[in-house]
């Protein structure tokens, strides 16, 4: 490590995620989180408590004004992530965006823009990223030890934003689809698109569906459970997405030609022999960098490299045009093609 200190912003508090993630950063030693940008005051006062000292600017606008920051954290509803982004951009802020990277691919393509435009890093926080047993599960599809990946199944769910004590300036935007993209199919199968398209690249086509099963209190247009189907030639991969299961469930099954991998709460479990039962596998241990987004995102800008695996922002903005093409195939009823045009 060398000896810069990194100065770090956040915009917008909206976001629940926010206050682990401003940990992450606040505890790396190089980093330094000085200021915020947040107009509602009780979150303000909230995160005044975490971070004693902190800056604290009504509008996010004034806080590029003022700041020289070398980082910002963006925390907002999905739809506000690019016109935040662009303006950290034109500052020269590298950019930390909490996952997905935007509401719709129109946003996320102005992101990877101002990024590319304006020289300076992007990054997307997927927690996956940080789990051993995601990181094994991968390793093993990549390294062929299932053989060749035909069958990929990512599902992702809870009881509901409301119902697992999610904070209501953020689910309120969760079941805002002009906010968030969508309902549980944008909070959810976003996971499963990053990872599917990480994994086996991007599909020639994508069959979408998102509904309201439970949740009668959600707007018309939202949704409680979702599923993106992505077809290849020689595979088939589903992000699924669900806020009415109980319990939760975060795990991906991976089936191969000579076996299968599944994550399990923490575990992973592989059988490469059809007369045996799948056995637990030991979790790589992984390096100091993938400790979190914090410790990423400072190894990628000290070592002049882009962020990898499910934070590299190609890969986030191809999933959101995986997620797109389930949203068009939803409401027209038919296979989409990609890419989109």
């Amino acid at each position: 490590m060398s000896d810069k200190i990194y100065k770090v912003g956040i915009a917008s508090l909206v976001h629940d995620h926010i206050w682990s993630l401003c940990r992450n950063f606040a505890e790396h030693p190089q980093c330094q989180v000085v200021a915020v940008g947040e107009e509602d005051e009780g979150l303000r006062t909230r995160m005044r408590g975490v971070i004693p000292g902190i800056r604290e600017y009504t509008d996010w606008h004034e806080m590029f004004e003022k700041e020289p920051l070398d980082i910002v954290v963006i925390t907002s509803e999905n739809s506000r992530t690019a016109d935040i982004a662009e303006v950290a951009a034109a500052h020269k802020v590298n950019i930390c965006i909490e996952k997905p990277i935007s509401a719709t691919l129109a946003q996320a393509d102005r992101i990877l823009k101002a990024a590319k435009d304006n020289g300076v890093m992007l990054f997307v926080n997927w927690a996956t990223n940080w789990s051993p047993a995601a990181q094994t599960a991968f390793r093993l599809v990549r390294e062929g030890a299932i053989g060749q990946l035909y069958d990929a199944r990512i599902h992702m769910a809870h009881r509901g934003p409301k119902e697992i004590g999610c904070e209501e300036h953020f689910w309120k935007w969760l079941y805002t689809p002009e906010l968030n993209g969508a309902g549980a199919y944008m909070d959810y199968c976003c996971y499963g698109a990053d990872i599917i398209r990480l994994l086996l690249g991007m599909p020639k086509s994508v069959m979408g569906w998102r509904q309201t099963l439970v949740k009668d209190y959600l707007p018309a247009n939202s949704d409680d459970n979702g599923m993106v189907v992505c077809f290849y030639d020689n595979a088939v991969a589903r992000a699924e997405a669900s806020w009415c299961e109980i319990p939760g469930y975060h795990d991906a099954v991976f089936h191969g030609s000579k076996g299968k991998v599944i994550t399990d709460s923490g575990k992973v479990l592989m059988s490469v022999d059809p007369a045996k039962p799948l056995t637990e596998v030991p979790l790589d241990t992984l390096p100091p960098q993938y400790k979190n987004a914090a410790w990423n995102f400072v190894y990628c800008l000290e070592n002049g490299v882009e962020p990898d695996g499910m934070c590299n922002a190609q890969v986030s903005r191809d999933a959101q045009e995986i997620l797109e093409a389930g949203l068009i195939s939803d409401r027209e009823g038919r296979r989409v093609t990609l890419p989109l045009a």
